[in-house]
C-alpha cells in the first residue's frame, strides 16, 4: 500500500479541462517524496510577431498583439524507491510496482494526452497551503535515472519539468494561440460548428470557417480530413 501521506508535500495536479471554476474534472494528484530545495520561477512580457495573415473572412490582419505577462516553473525533484525514505512514490502501491510505474502515473497527469480530449491534461502546481500556486502546462519533462540495484532496476530519478502558465487572457501561446494557423486532422462525429467552438472557443465563426476551408455542408466532417483554422481578429 502506498505510504504517502505527507500533508505538506508540493502537490502536483492534473486536469482534463482549463477552467477550474467549471468542474475541470481531475486526471489525478502526483504528491512529491521530498520537496524541492528551491523553485525557480521565470516573469516576462511576450510580445507576438508582427506578420501579416489572414483572418477567418479572408482579410489581411497584423499578428502582432500587446506584449503579456507570462511565468514559468521550473521544478527540479526526486523519486525515491530504495526505501530509504519513509514515504513510497506515487504509483507505487504494491510490491509488484517499480519506479517505472511512478514515472508512468506522473507522465498520465502531466505531458500524456487524454484518450477524451486528444491533449495532454492542464497541470496545477501547489505547496505552503496554496502560497505557492501556478496552473498551465507542462512544457518540457525529463528524468534521469541515477541509481539501480544489482538486477538493473532503476531505483532513484531526478525529474526536471517546466511549466507555463497562461496568459492573462486565460489562453496559452503554446495550444491556443490565435496568430497560428492550425491545421487539425478532422476526428469521427467532428464538425464545422464544435471545431469553431473548440479553437475560438466561440461557435459564431463556423460559417466562415466553412467558407474558408470551401466546406459544402456543415454536417459531420469526413474523419481524417485535414482543414485549416486561420487567426482572428
Amino acid at each position: 500500500m502506498n505510504k504517502n501521506t505527507n500533508n505538506t508535500a508540493l502537490v502536483i495536479s492534473g486536469y482534463k479541462y482549463k477552467d477550474l471554476s467549471k468542474a475541470p474534472e481531475l486526471v489525478g494528484s502526483y504528491k512529491l517524496q521530498i520537496n524541492p530545495a528551491d523553485l525557480s520561477f521565470t516573469v516576462g512580457s511576450k510580445e507576438q510577431s508582427s506578420d501579416q495573415t489572414s483572418d477567418a473572412i479572408g482579410s489581411l490582419i497584423s499578428s502582432k498583439a500587446p506584449a503579456k505577462l507570462q511565468k514559468s516553473l521550473d521544478l527540479n525533484f526526486i523519486i525515491d524507491n530504495t526505501g530509504a525514505l519513509p514515504n513510497s512514490p506515487t504509483g507505487i502501491d504494491s510490491s509488484s510496482k517499480t519506479l517505472a510505474d511512478s514515472i508512468k502515473a506522473l507522465e498520465g497527469i502531466t505531458v500524456k494526452p487524454l484518450a477524451s480530449t486528444h491533449r495532454p491534461p492542464f497541470v496545477r502546481v501547489t505547496w505552503g497551503f496554496g502560497s505557492i500556486s501556478i496552473f498551465g502546462e507542462v512544457i518540457s519533462f525529463n528524468y534521469e535515472y541515477t541509481f539501480f540495484d544489482a538486477y538493473g532496476v532503476p531505483l532513484r530519478a531526478n525529474v526536471k519539468m517546466t511549466i507555463k502558465d497562461f496568459d492573462s487572457d486565460g489562453t496559452n501561446k503554446l495550444f491556443q494561440s490565435p496568430d497560428i494557423t492550425k491545421m487539425p486532422i478532422v476526428r469521427k462525429g467532428d464538425n464545422i460548428v464544435n471545431i469553431s467552438e473548440s479553437y475560438y472557443d466561440d461557435k459564431k465563426y463556423f460559417i466562415k470557417l466553412a467558407e474558408f476551408n470551401n466546406l459544402n455542408s456543415l454536417r459531420a466532417l469526413k474523419s481524417g480530413k485535414q482543414i485549416q483554422i486561420p487567426p482572428i481578429r
